[in-house]
């Protein structure tokens, strides 16, 4: 991944950006969007190609090996810093789709 402020390459054990010293837990989150299986692995993918700091928070419940309505929904969250680059690569890949 990159460090969303100074698009260094982070090491994956580093929690700081040795080039400018951007701590990732001090990171403000914000929503990217709402997604369903299996779309989030799609954008996971596409987030990971570009380098681009993400969290998917999943809710899944190990007694049910399907998901189904608000328990499948998957909320992709980035770093404020980056929100404009990942929306414009979604919109890309929607705009692809179509």
């Amino acid at each position: 991944m990159n460090c969303p402020q100074c698009k260094q390459r982070l090491t994956s054990q580093s929690l700081t950006c040795a080039n400018c010293g951007y701590d990732i837990n001090s990171a403000n989150w914000v929503l990217l969007t709402k997604v369903y299986p299996p779309n989030d692995l799609v954008i996971e993918s596409l987030l990971i190609s570009y380098g681009i700091l993400h969290k998917m928070i999943r809710h899944d419940i190990p007694q049910m090996p399907v998901t189904v309505g608000p328990l499948a929904e998957v909320k992709v969250m980035v770093p404020e810093q980056v929100l404009s680059e990942a929306q414009a690569l979604l919109e890309e890949m929607s705009q692809e789709s179509e």
